[in-house]
């Protein structure tokens, strides 16, 4: 009996430190993702000028060059991580309750109680630079919850399998797309910024961290175009406790941006197999509009404390 428990603490240990090598968006999508939400802010500001609307009559002055590189230091420093850190808290978010849940009381599954910590240190650190970092940081976990392993959740860090990252999470952005999508980003942001600027600054990063990982969990439980699947068949939740309790990889496994066949069976066509190629349109308009929502998040979030002045 004691060597067995001896073996399960061993076993246990082993998946604690190894996830501290998993992480969400690698750093320099969190990069990319920062600096482009701050160059399209900027041109919302323009063309928001342009047309005297009530955002740029009381819009603060964007992040200089200099702040926003304070921004990203922290933002991709947050998703690398200290190797120490990334052990005792781990990159998930618990959409159904606002604290951490914690594996023998110190190593945090979930990063819902550090996102509080860090909006206080938002609100209350004495030095500029404290604050600018503590907002990239900030930014890393609205960036993160764009990603569907992150909110279902699916444990990644698959030592077992050879496998330590979520296959979604390094599929490039179409940056050029999101920036051709910019206008309709400017409207978007302009309603959506007009109510969220009034909230208290805590109030309003909270509200955009559940708002975008309900969007990621309502687009991972829509239909895959064309087929007799959902996306779940991806990120499958956890049938007890959905979003609280990890899920599991469903039919495709961690695929996404593969060639993969899987099972999809229906009524008509109970032996029907459902198939994805490399890259596939499919894949690359989920991923599109999952960036999106991120880029979304990051730009409101800007706004959010520029217009508040908490910088």
């Amino acid at each position: 009996m004691k060597k067995f428990m001896h073996w399960r603490s061993a076993l246990l240990f082993a998946s604690l430190w190894l996830s501290a090598s998993t992480q969400a968006y690698q750093g320099e999508l969190h990069q990319q993702l920062t600096f482009m939400s701050a160059k399209q802010l900027s041109r919302c500001m323009t063309a928001w000028q342009d047309m005297d609307t009530a955002l740029a009559q009381h819009s603060h002055d964007p992040l200089s060059a200099l702040e926003m590189r304070y921004v990203v230091r922290a933002n991709v420093a947050n998703a690398k991580g200290n190797f120490f850190g990334r052990m005792f808290r781990w990159n998930y978010y618990d959409v159904t309750r606002d604290d951490s849940q914690r594996v023998i009381g110190m190593f945090a599954t979930r990063f819902n109680s550090r996102f509080e910590e860090v909006l206080g240190q938002l609100k209350s650190a004495p030095e500029s630079r404290q604050r600018l970092e503590a907002f990239g940081e900030l930014l890393s976990y609205l960036q993160d919850v764009s990603t569907p392993s992150r909110v279902v959740p699916v444990y990644t860090g698959r030592w077992w399998a050879f496998n330590m990252q979520d296959r979604f999470d390094r599929f490039p952005i179409d940056d050029v797309r999101l920036e051709s999508n910019g206008p309709k980003l400017c409207d978007e942001i302009a309603e959506i910024g007009e109510g969220l600027i009034n909230d208290d600054i805590g109030a309003g990063l909270k509200s955009l961290l559940t708002k975008t990982a309900a969007n990621t969990l309502t687009s991972v439980n829509q239909e895959i175009p064309g087929m007799p699947a959902n996306w779940t068949s991806f990120w499958r939740p956890s049938e007890k406790n959905s979003g609280a309790d990890f899920g599991d990889y469903g039919r495709a496994g961690n695929n996404f941006g593969n060639r993969v066949e899987f099972r999809c069976a229906t009524e008509a066509e109970p032996k029907m197999r459902c198939l994805l190629l490399t890259d596939d349109p499919l894949y690359q308009e989920f991923a599109f509009t999952r960036h999106r929502d991120a880029l979304r998040s990051t730009m409101l979030a800007m706004l959010l404390v520029q217009r508040q002045g908490e910088l």
